[in-house]
């Protein structure tokens, strides 16, 4: 019996030695679980927090960066720096952004040097403007002067002298009417009236009075001009001017001997008028700027020459026709002016 309850008693206490053991080991496990778990959070942590600034360096490059070229890119377009162009990669919507930006400057730095063109050439026609009224006022003066101190005696002296005063006063007269024609024709309200007409019996009109011209100075004038009847809606008179002053430019510029062709041509869009010659033509280096004002075919300003202001008033009236004139340099001096079909 004694025994018996020994080894019982050796049994528990193996059996409390085995689970204390038992306890122990798990206590160990869990120790190694937690170590394991705070480790692995701290390298998720790690690499959370390099993926943080990685995706940081990104968005800088690909948000932050382009953002702030476009603020440069504003400063500088309201700084008057229009030619300044964006050049980035980044995302569909701020590419975008970044094509309306060139887009917009290139069309703003057209237009400042279409300013500037325009400011040039004011500058250049108040010059040539003065130039070409104080000469012949002055030339004025100067015979008036000496008649008034009698300093021209001679009756037939005094007869030429009055003949260039009178043409002297007449060319005055004659800028200053094309001047205003000029700028009634540049107002966006002028009126333009037209009727419906037959433009080929005009062009008829128009080549009889100019033959004679031609003629009396040895020119060849040549005419191809439809028989039949060309109704058209234009304004007579406006297109009359048109085309006499591209005659008479050809008139006093060239040499006897020359060419001088008139054509009038109709076409399924409209009307075309060619006048062309082959005579002395038209300087390359004047030849984009020939329409603008007191620009001349001889490169000179003469106080016996035209205005300069005849084919500059001739493209206001063709394109207050809805038309457009241009010209052509191959051997022959050719202006084509189109008036499209209504």
């Amino acid at each position: 019996m004694f025994v018996l309850n020994e080894q019982i008693v050796n049994y528990f206490l193996e059996a409390g030695q085995s689970s204390k053991s038992t306890i122990e080991g798990q206590e160990k496990n869990e120790q190694i679980f937690y170590k394991i778990l705070m480790q692995t959070l701290l390298l998720f942590l790690s690499l959370l927090i390099i993926a943080v600034y990685i995706f940081g360096k990104w968005t800088a490059s690909r948000l932050t960066t382009p953002l702030h070229l476009i603020a440069d890119g504003i400063q500088d377009i309201a700084r008057g720096q229009y030619n300044k162009r964006l050049n980035f990669n980044a995302s569909y919507e701020l590419a975008q952004i970044q094509n309306d930006f060139n887009k917009m400057a290139e069309q703003l730095e057209k237009v400042e040097k279409e300013n500037q063109r325009l400011e040039e050439n004011k500058q250049r026609m108040l010059v040539d403007l003065s130039h070409d009224l104080k000469t012949p006022i002055t030339t004025v003066r100067g015979y008036v002067e000496a008649l008034e101190l009698g300093l021209i005696n001679e009756e037939e002296r005094k007869r030429r002298i009055l003949s260039l005063i009178s043409n002297k006063v007449e060319l005055v007269s004659e800028l200053i009417d094309n001047i205003f024609e000029l700028s009634k024709l540049n107002s966006s309200n002028y009126p333009v009236m037209v009727q419906k007409s037959d433009i080929a019996e005009f062009m008829r009109e128009i080549a009889i009075e100019y033959y004679e011209q031609f003629s009396e100075k040895n020119f060849m004038f040549q005419c191809t001009i439809p028989q039949d009847v060309i109704d058209y809606p234009f304004n007579a008179t406006l297109l009359y001017r048109a085309i006499s002053n591209i005659l008479s430019n050809a008139l006093k510029y060239n040499p006897a001997g020359t060419i001088v062709q008139l054509e009038l041509v109709s076409k399924e869009n409209g009307i075309e008028i060619v006048i062309q010659d082959n005579g002395i033509g038209i300087p390359p280096a004047i030849e984009e700027k020939i329409f603008e004002a007191f620009v001349r075919g001889d490169q000179t300003r003469k106080s016996d020459g035209g205005t300069g202001l005849g084919l500059a008033i001739a493209k206001q009236v063709i394109e207050k026709h809805g038309g457009e004139i241009t010209l052509t340099t191959n051997g022959w001096t050719s202006f084509k002016l189109f008036l499209p079909q209504k």
